[in-house]
């Protein structure tokens, strides 16, 4: 979804940066277009600290991951092959959308995407939402993950905004998401 997001900014003309994951998919190539790369939450948390401020609206289309792995204290040791099971402690990974709340400046427009059961979407939504701090969410259903189509919302405080289309490709819904963000912009 975000390089789809990242398509629809570049086709406007727009001066557009895409931090890219270990994702498969590419972005394709445009002279608007400045792709950074990333590998963990770290990376992501310090791009996202060196690039947000000088960027008008921020689409988060995913997070680098809910958990990670707990790094302990000691020294690691190799690990011996046996028949007992190992454990892997998680810790949560820190809300960098969240984060960026305390860094933004008037005009700036933070959207973040929340995936989730049909059932509980709108609920989940809106509390992201304010937990976030967000000036809007995009509600898209879990049961569209990976597919070609999506499904979303467009969910402020004031209301919700939807497509033209229910189910439509995404990067029709990237050009719909952005023309609205823009709006928002203007309001």
């Amino acid at each position: 979804m975000g390089i789809a997001i990242a398509h629809a900014a570049t086709e406007m003309g727009l001066r557009t940066t895409l931090l890219r994951g270990p994702a498969t998919v590419c972005p394709e190539p445009s002279p608007h277009l400045k792709e950074v790369r990333f590998q963990t939450a770290e990376e992501l948390r310090g791009e996202l600290h060196a690039y947000w401020p000088n960027h008008e609206i921020l689409f988060m289309a995913a997070a680098v991951a809910d958990f990670r792995p707990r790094i302990g204290q000691d020294p690691p040791e190799k690990m011996r092959r046996g028949d007992t099971p190992l454990s892997i402690q998680l810790e949560p990974v820190p809300d960098l959308l969240a984060e960026l709340a305390g860094l933004d400046r008037p005009g700036q427009l933070r959207v973040g995407f929340a995936l989730e059961p049909r059932s509980e979407l709108m609920d989940a939504a809106r509390r992201k939402l304010r937990s976030k701090h967000l000036h809007a969410i995009v509600a898209n259903p879990l049961e569209t993950m990976d597919g070609e189509q999506i499904d979303g919302r467009l969910v402020t405080d004031k209301d919700v905004r939807n497509p033209p289309d229910q189910s439509m490709p995404k990067l029709e819904f990237a050009r719909w998401l952005l023309a609205e963000a823009l709006r928002m912009q203007t309001d």
